[in-house]
């Protein structure tokens, strides 16, 4: 059971703070400051939409709960601490994400470490400024300092977005390689939208609307962009230029899936737990096609429920919460909870003095059934055994620092296991690299390599034969291709920064653009695949079989599918907003879908990205959509906010990677999931077919 204090009590706890006594809080940062002009106050949160939030402080200021308009000079205060009480349960940083070109360095904001701090910024050039948390990009606030001299044509009062804009692509915000653009063009206008689209839940997209035009509600006022410019309506503007496609009904393959999809359906809100821990597993058939259960897990107060795995026997099902410190484990064909392992307090962790704050992704490791999770506010990976019961037992927390050449605190993500269990890698999000790391034994090993990828490294998959792997680079809009643990000299993809090699164990080989022909003024040019662009790419699973690499774009709304033959991007296919979560599971008679997720619509995309199953992906289409808003199946709780909606880690049943697919059990004969597969998906690197286990 984890401690927790409602964000109204922890407000009242805090003697003088706004929303007590009116009186106006203290500064975070220590020493003297200039008098500020005016005081904006974010409360840094687990709500979603609202993850810095002014609600319940003192903001004159305020335009929206994660926007306040102030004049040059004012102070903005990040609060994670309020006198003593934590305002999230969650580590997190405050990130400037985008800024006003000709905003000085004292203007933007970062820290070296994933923290539990308060912050402030003085912000005195005329523009927007938006900011972001590095272990959860989804969270996002903006102020715009406004200069009151700024007019319009006919006087009346226009809000400064500033002549060019500058966004976050490297590691640190000081780096001057970091993407200038005009406001007033197409990639200035995506930002604006996405914006206002991430932090306001009634803009997310509802596929139980069917047949209504989806026109998201952006403010109705004018502002001034590039050269002076007044657009005079920004509602109508953004409207016009990015929405009003009809909502479509929900579509289910003539194909069957074999077993079952679990969805965290992170940002559902439940009616015990409230919005301070959002979060349901949602459970998928993927024979019908129908939503089957929901569970929040209320007693526990999980929060933001993000990924998951299954146990070899598929038994149970281990879930990790990005915005807590928990890790659970579930039994699948029951869904009532067996475990729940607090990673910061829990008397496991504390009795060998280690931590795992924001565990975000999970697996198992083959040959020996230990689970792993990456600790995203932390520098390492958690390991713990599983016992004969099913349950997990703490074994030890794995550094992915290279003691040779130690770096910032890394907070890898969602990290990848070989499919014999004796590597793993990482994306480190912090540290802008990934590690590599090879086990020796069941609490032995060694760092191999830790080698610079792109900002904010988000996701990793590695190929079935652990040949190489990939790496998502969320604020690189890239994906990193680097070489598995042999020595190789004969690289046969294209665009390789060594040719044809030689590369060491780990080491980048090429990195992929998700923004290819890309204009960030004018938008796609002829060069763009598919008309489309990818852009904060999230997860980056490999197909099973190692024909592609696939990943869900949250910049574009997209799927991008790339050929690992030749590690070249070869489709790009409309998504949903947020599109996040990639996982691959079995097709009735042969081949895999790839279900995908996105944080900001309802619903689940089925792709058939090789529907002829001859390794090509030009007939990769969407074959399913599927609603997971749901209000008739059982739950364990309530649902009574964003229905279906935050749709991010995402986890068929059975697995059928290589390695784990051999694995399998097989007791109910051709009924068991083993029983189900073809022997191509029995054996997906094309090697002896091994019997399904009794």
């Amino acid at each position: 059971m984890k401690r927790y204090v409602t964000l109204g009590a922890a407000l009242c706890l805090a003697a003088g703070v706004a929303g007590c006594s009116g009186s106006d809080p203290a500064p975070p940062a220590a020493g003297p400051t200039p008098a500020p002009t005016a005081t904006v106050d974010f409360k840094v949160t687990d709500i979603p939409g609202y993850f810095f939030d002014l609600d319940g402080m003192t903001n004159p200021n305020k335009a929206s709960r994660s926007l306040a308009i102030v004049p040059p000079g004012a102070r903005v205060n990040f609060w994670q601490d309020l006198n003593g009480v934590k305002v999230a349960e969650s580590k997190h940083t405050v990130t400037s994400l985008i800024w006003p070109s000709n905003a000085s360095t004292s203007e933007r904001i970062d820290q070296a470490s994933a923290n539990q701090d308060n912050h402030s910024v003085t912000l005195t050039t005329p523009g927007l400024y938006v900011f972001v948390c590095k272990l959860h990009p989804y969270m996002l606030g903006a102020v715009i300092v406004d200069d009151p001299n700024t007019k319009t044509a006919n006087g009346d009062a226009a809000f400064d977005i500033g002549d060019k804009l500058t966004l976050l692509i490297k590691r640190e915000v000081t780096d001057p390689a970091n993407l200038t653009f005009d406001s007033n063009s197409n990639l200035g206008l995506r930002a604006l939208r996405a914006f206002f689209i991430v932090t306001n839940p009634a803009n997310w997209k509802d596929y139980t609307k069917v047949g209504q035009a989806y026109k998201p509600a952006y403010p109705a006022v004018p502002v001034v962009v590039t050269n002076g410019d007044v657009l005079p309506d920004l509602n109508v503007t953004l409207q016009k230029t990015f929405d009003g496609d009809i909502i479509q009904a929900q579509q289910k393959p003539t194909i069957k899936g074999i077993g079952e999809v679990w969805v965290d359906t992170q940002f559902e809100l439940t009616e015990k737990k409230g919005p301070n821990f959002p979060g349901t597993m949602t459970v998928l058939s993927a024979t019908d096609w129908n939503v089957k259960e929901k569970i929040a897990l209320p007693d526990q107060k999980m929060n933001n429920g993000h990924n998951f795995w299954p146990s070899h026997d598929q038994k149970e099902i281990y879930q990790t919460e990005w915005q807590g410190n928990s890790l659970y484990v579930i039994n699948r064909e029951t869904r009532k909870l067996i475990q729940e392992l607090d990673l910061v307090d829990g008397p496991e962790v504390k009795s060998k003095g280690i931590q795992c704050h924001d565990p975000a992704h999970v697996m198992t490791r083959v040959d020996t059934q230990q689970v792993h999770t990456g600790c995203n506010g932390d520098d390492g990976v958690m390991e713990l055994n599983r016992l004969s019961d099913g349950k997990l037992e703490i074994n030890r927390l794995i550094s992915m620092q290279d003691p040779n050449k130690p770096t910032k605190q890394t907070q890898p993500h969602a990290h990848w296991m070989g499919f014999d269990g004796k590597h793993m890698v990482t994306p480190n999000s912090n540290s802008a690299d990934s590690t590599m790391y090879e086990f020796t034994g069941q609490a032995t090993g060694q760092v191999v390599s830790k080698n610079e990828t792109g900002a904010v490294s988000i996701a990793s998959g590695i190929m079935p034969n652990s040949s190489k792997y990939y790496v998502t680079n969320y604020l690189g809009h890239s994906i990193s291709v680097m070489n598995g643990p042999l020595p190789l000299s004969n690289y046969t993809g294209t665009g390789g920064l060594k040719g044809a090699g030689p590369y060491a164990p780990g080491e980048k080989i090429k990195d992929i653009s998700l923004l290819q022909g890309y204009d960030p003024k004018n938008g796609c040019t002829s060069d763009c695949v598919d008309g489309l662009i990818g852009g904060f790419p999230v997860q980056i699973p490999i197909s099973p079989d190692g024909k592609f690499a696939i990943t869900g774009n949250t910049l574009g709304g997209t799927i991008s599918i790339v050929d690992t033959a030749t590690d070249t991007l070869v489709r790009l296919i409309p998504c949903d907003p947020g599109c996040h979560g990639v996982n691959f599971g079995a097709k009735e008679g042969g081949g895999y879908y790839a279900y995908i997720t996105p944080k900001f619509a309802n619903r689940l995309l089925v792709l058939d990205y090789d529907p002829d199953q001859d390794g090509k992906a030009e007939k990769a289409k969407i074959v399913g959509a599927i609603v997971l808003a749901n209000d008739s199946v059982p739950t364990d709780d309530k649902i009574v906010g964003n229905k279906g909606q935050g749709s991010q880690g995402i986890m068929p049943v059975p697995n059928v990677y290589n390695g784990w697919v051999q694995k399998l059990p097989s007791g109910q004969g051709g009924n068991s999931f083993c029983g189900q597969l073809t022997s191509a998906q029995r054996s997906p690197d094309g090697g002896k077919l091994i019997p399904c286990t009794p």
